[in-house]
């Protein structure tokens, strides 16, 4: 889901959400602000590379040394690989797929 909201000079600009469940509770992240709070949050036995580096980008966001958006990105990053992130659809079914396994083609590279 998106937002719209005008940034400094005035001009409209989409801005990420991204849907979180915790401890079956679900939030929505709406800006840099509310990502670095919830991060701030996280469990810190939980805390690794991935989490340090959303924490950096939304730092560096609020510090304006990158956008908000690739701030939110890194966070939505961050959520998909924790585990956290719910998806952006109200029912997402998944279908069931078999794996389909690949044979060398025969007769290939077969001395004469």
């Amino acid at each position: 889901m998106t937002t719209r909201e005008k940034n400094a000079l005035g001009t409209m600009k989409a801005s990420l959400t991204v849907r979180v469940c915790l401890d079956g509770q679900t939030e929505d992240i709406e800006n840099v602000n509310h990502a670095a709070d919830f991060l701030q949050r996280w469990p810190i036995e939980r805390r690794g590379h991935v989490y340090r580096t959303a924490l950096n980008a939304c730092s560096a966001a609020i510090a304006a040394q990158i956008s908000a958006s690739d701030a939110m990105k890194a966070f939505a990053g961050f959520a998909r690989v924790s585990g956290i992130l719910v998806p952006s659809g109200e029912a997402m079914v998944l279908e069931q797929r078999t794996v389909q396994i690949r044979m060398p083609k025969q007769g290939r590279n077969m001395m004469k």
